[in-house]
């Protein structure tokens, strides 16, 4: 099965401009989310074989969401496209 991640929650780090996606949101359509994942049941559902990926909604294009470790934690990115809608760092906040 595979989920399309709208919104994130983000933690700021030490560092300015950088943060870590703690949280994100799963949905149908960029208009509000229907489940709210932590990373860590992310990646329990990516080793069940569960895909999660991002869409721009300009480019139409899709992003596949991996598992990245950054300072010292567990977090998540976009594969690289450079393509800028469909990053996962560039998808609004969800709404808690």
């Amino acid at each position: 099965m595979d989920y399309r991640i709208i919104c994130t929650i983000q933690e700021p780090s030490t560092t300015p401009g950088h943060g870590h996606i703690v949280r994100v949101g799963t949905g149908t359509t960029a208009r509000g989310y229907n489940r709210l994942w932590t990373v860590a049941e992310v990646y329990s559902a990516m080793d069940a074989g569960l895909r999660f990926m991002t869409y721009g909604e300009q480019s139409r294009k899709w992003a596949l969401v991996e598992k990245f470790r950054c300072c010292h934690r567990d977090t998540l990115r976009s594969a690289s496209d450079a393509i800028a809608d469909n990053n996962l760092d560039k998808l609004p906040m969800c709404n808690c």
